[in-house]
């Protein structure tokens, strides 16, 4: 697992040197990337579900995400981006693609719909966490 972690740091740090973050901050998304790859690890040995360990992954993800935004006064797209990558279905599109290719329909369909079940959870985590973020700093405003 801490192989698999240092991996997803790897990933997230050159990702985030390919979108030109300014160096101070690559450090920091390679360790939320790590992290949430991490996260997903452990909640896919718990749970079992790809679904379930991408959404939890990713609401923890967007929580450090904007944890670091306010300590480093960043943006939060600064850290969240690059840290998604390793959560990202690239794999699911990739055997929808192939299926396509060689027609076969019906598998096809099968990794199309679980690639979307994950793109979803990945959209919804962000979104989940994101608003509670906004409504709470509503309420600090007011």
């Amino acid at each position: 697992m801490i192989l698999k972690m240092i991996g997803a740091f790897l990933a997230t740090a050159a990702l985030s040197v390919v979108f030109e973050a300014p160096r101070k901050y690559i450090l920091h998304a390679g360790i939320a990337g790590a992290m949430s790859w991490g996260i997903y690890l452990a909640v896919m040995e718990w749970k079992s579900n790809a679904v379930i360990a991408t959404f939890v992954a990713t609401a923890i993800l967007t929580l450090i995400s904007h944890t670091m935004a306010v300590i480093c006064k960043a943006p939060v797209t600064m850290f969240l981006i690059p840290a998604v990558i390793p959560l990202v279905p690239g794999a699911g599109m990739y055997r929808v693609a192939y299926s396509l290719l060689y027609e076969n329909g019906p598998a096809a369909a099968m990794y199309g719909y679980q690639t979307l079940q994950l793109a979803g959870a990945i959209a919804f985590g962000i979104f989940f966490i994101d608003v509670l973020f906004r409504n709470r700093q509503l309420l600090h405003r007011k």
